[in-house]
């Protein structure tokens, strides 16, 4: 059998922006890691040159968008759980999203080639499947934190950013004896810079989705692993639901 892929996409919004993108292997190896993926053309392309061994495909973006305004079902109730870590999402509705979004587009091209989104995925299911995935919330449940990495620029100074992209990347590097495990490698760097700072940024994200694929093939969607807020229907978003590994392994 063909070694098993699982791929993480954290999407720009906008199609006039780089996204990041990750493979890993199914022992976890990071296999690529970039952010320099601009249109959907080229992301698409990507995407296929991993499909003939790809089992679950990560996408940070609303893949499902049918409220005109205001918050989908699936985010108010993800918000209210998370609001106190700071871990709650942007509003996905059609005044931003006017066709669906990029990942809408993506995942309606991707039918032909056998994937698809199924919510109730029993453990190491065979075929091509697809979820939204959401990085903040995954990260708080897979390490068990207080509040989110403050990585984002925003505001902050520098060297809080900075040093936030430091816990963030030994977090993901502390997955190597879990299960799934993960092992950054090379791929990433040990420090992240100012100049292009959001490559830096949508690299660990990317990775961080590519891992949530993993973790959902390898645990599935129920309880108690794993949690999928929302349905098919109006919208959803699917997280890991329990810690692997302890705090005290990443720093405060």
């Amino acid at each position: 059998m063909p070694a098993r892929r699982f791929l993480g996409l954290d999407l720009a919004w906008s199609s006039a922006n780089p996204s990041g993108a990750a493979v890993l292997d199914e022992r976890g190896y990071v296999l690529e890691a970039r952010a320099d993926l601009a249109g959907d053309g080229e992301i698409l392309a990507w995407i296929r040159a991993h499909l003939a061994t790809t089992m679950v495909l990560g996408f940070d973006m609303p893949t499902i968008v049918l409220n005109e305004t205001g918050m989908r079902p699936c985010e108010r109730e993800l918000a209210r759980d998370f609001r106190a870590y700071h871990a709650g999402p942007h509003p996905a509705n059609r005044r931003r999203f006017p066709d669906g979004g990029r990942a809408r587009a993506l995942l309606d091209a991707l039918r032909a080639d056998g994937v698809g989104e199924r919510l109730d995925l029993p453990p190491r299911s065979p075929g091509r499947h697809a979820f939204e995935v959401f990085p903040h919330p995954s990260l708080v449940r897979l390490f068990d934190l207080p509040a989110i990495f403050r990585y984002k620029k925003k505001s902050r100074p520098w060297p809080a950013v900075l040093g936030e992209w430091r816990r963030y990347r030994t977090a993901l590097a502390s997955l190597e004896l879990a299960d799934p495990p993960l092992h950054l490698g090379e791929t990433i760097p040990l420090v992240a810079e100012v100049r292009g700072y959001k490559r830096f940024d949508d690299l660990l994200d990317a990775v961080t989705c590519a891992y949530v694929a993993q973790y959902l093939w390898r645990w599935g969607t129920a309880a108690p692993h794993s949690r999928v807020y929302g349905d098919l229907g109006d919208g959803y978003i699917a997280i890991p639901d329990r810690a692997v590994v302890a705090r005290s392994s990443i720093g405060e």
